[in-house]
């Protein structure tokens, strides 16, 4: 009964942190038809070749410190050294980054021709703004840790959902209604952060002080620099592709698969709502005595939800982006040739974050070291499998190269955490999950695909074998859909 009380706290805070995650990494998604139709393949590569270096960068700009704050804050119960740690870690960055963009800024004419885009004036242009963006960026992050770091879903989910709002209708006056280029993205982003910075230091107002402790500034980069080379690791894992993609084609390959990419977004925000909260949440049971056994308990459940929205998203996405309103497609016509990677991304998200619920391990032990080592042997194998893939497959080789990279590190990581702080995973009850999944993708994807063209019918089709699949996961006793309920409506 304890262990699904914890299941019922951690999924009220995923929900809650999920909401605050939606609201604000769901613009993209939200806006996906009016991007398609607005701007040309060709563009929307070149955005997020340029934001794929941004998201790189970001890693080394904020120093491993966002984990550092999380621990330090978290461990320290004296409101007054929660403060020290605050405002140092708030006033250093924002010298450090401004230094960093400050130099970006001035080269940025040499760093783009590096890339050889079709539109310079535009590239050069799209990484000024992105010099402030990432300054903005940075900062603004670690008022939303505090709330985490203090569980304060909720008032992380209200700032967000201002971020949200902002952002849309920035993105719809300036895109819709002025006509502007593809930068307006990124001003609309940028207006949105400058918006959340402000009203998030006036929030977190009782931990400000105008003095900087370079003492806790030395020792949070010391616990936080293995996670630069581990953001950085992951970061690669994630945008390389697009570079790879770009090398071996062009720009419009990459926007198609990024507009294909964002199409897994669902998927995507719920893993990283799980991320948000599993963090802190998993550091405050350290001393739980059973911690194991919430530990286990929950990655079933994980793995439930992970596999069932893979089936659900894989079986009707396809379906979805093809329905016709007032002469909008969800997706425009030009990108629908990325469809195939769909699926693969959405597994690739679920592997991610198996492996991050495999952390808790390391961080019980003290030997973080470990994170580092299987981020560095993923990116190896990803570059690998990047090279050879991507000349034979394309976009299909990308999403694949990914996919496999998160498998192969939630296995290594599966294998050391469980020599160093070992769980006893309902594997059984896992596997028969998984197997399950398959089966109903892969009749989805040879008989209902070829029955019929109707769109339509296939939907029909498609929502029978969504209800077949969870009718026999309950009636057979695997995961009874009943406690499921119980915890999404906090039922005793």
């Amino acid at each position: 009964m304890e262990n699904n009380s914890h299941i019922k706290k951690l999924f009220s805070h995923t929900v809650i942190y999920g909401l605050g995650i939606v609201l604000n990494k769901s613009v993209n998604f939200i806006l996906l038809p009016v991007y398609t139709r607005y701007y040309t393949p060709q563009e929307i590569g070149m955005l997020t070749l340029l934001q794929s270096i941004s998201f790189f960068l970001m890693v080394i700009y904020a120093l491993g410190m966002e984990t550092s704050f999380m621990k330090f804050f978290i461990e320290e119960k004296d409101v007054k050294k929660r403060s020290e740690i605050y405002s140092a870690t708030l006033i250093f960055l924002l010298i450090f980054t401004a230094i960093i963009s400050s130099v970006i800024f001035f080269f940025s004419e040499s760093i783009v021709t590096v890339f050889d885009f079709t539109d310079i004036d535009t590239s050069i242009l799209l990484l000024k703004i992105l010099c402030v963006l990432m300054v903005a960026d940075t900062i603004y992050r670690f008022p939303l840790l505090l709330f985490r770091a203090e569980l304060k879903a909720k008032t992380y989910a209200y700032i967000n959902l201002l971020t949200f709002v902002v952002n849309i209708i920035a993105n719809i006056v300036l895109i819709v209604f002025l006509k502007i280029g593809i930068e307006a993205i990124l001003y609309s982003y940028l207006l949105s952060v400058i918006v959340t910075l402000v009203v998030s230091i006036i929030v977190t107002g009782k931990y400000l002080t105008m003095s900087i402790s370079l003492k806790r500034i030395k020792e949070m980069l010391k616990f936080g620099n293995k996670f630069i080379y581990i953001g950085l690791c992951l970061i690669l894992i994630d945008m390389s592709d697009r570079f790879f993609l770009k090398y071996f084609f062009n720009e419009k390959v990459v926007g198609i698969y990024w507009a294909n990419y964002r199409l897994a977004t669902v998927m995507s925000l719920v893993i990283a709502a799980f991320k948000f909260s599993w963090t802190p949440y998993f550091l405050n049971l350290s001393d739980h005595p059973e911690n194991k056994k919430i530990i286990s308990n929950i990655f079933t459940y994980f793995c439930f939800a992970g596999l069932s929205m893979f089936l659900i998203f894989s079986l009707l996405i396809d379906q979805f982006v093809q329905i016709n309103i007032l002469g909008f497609q969800f997706l425009d016509t030009n990108y629908m040739y990325g469809l195939t990677i769909v699926p693969l991304v959405l597994l690739a998200y679920f592997f991610s974050g198996a492996y991050s619920t495999m952390n808790a391990a390391p961080f019980f032990t003290d030997k973080t070291f470990l994170i580092l080592f299987i981020s560095i042997t993923g990116l190896l194998i990803n570059t690998a499998l990047n090279f050879l893939l991507i000349p034979i497959l394309e976009m299909n080789g990308a999403a694949l190269s990914t996919l496999i990279t998160y498998l192969a590190m939630f296995l290594i990581m599966y294998y050391y955490s469980q020599k160093i702080y070992k769980i006893d995973y309902e594997w059984k009850k896992i596997f028969r999950i998984g197997l399950l999944t398959a089966v109903f993708f892969l009749i989805s994807y040879f008989a209902v695909n070829n029955i019929t063209d109707s769109n339509s019918i296939k939907i029909i089709l498609n929502f029978l074998l969504i209800s077949i699949f969870f009718f026999v996961i309950n009636s057979t006793g695997i995961i009874k859909l009943r406690s499921v309920m119980n915890v999404i409506f906090k039922k005793k």
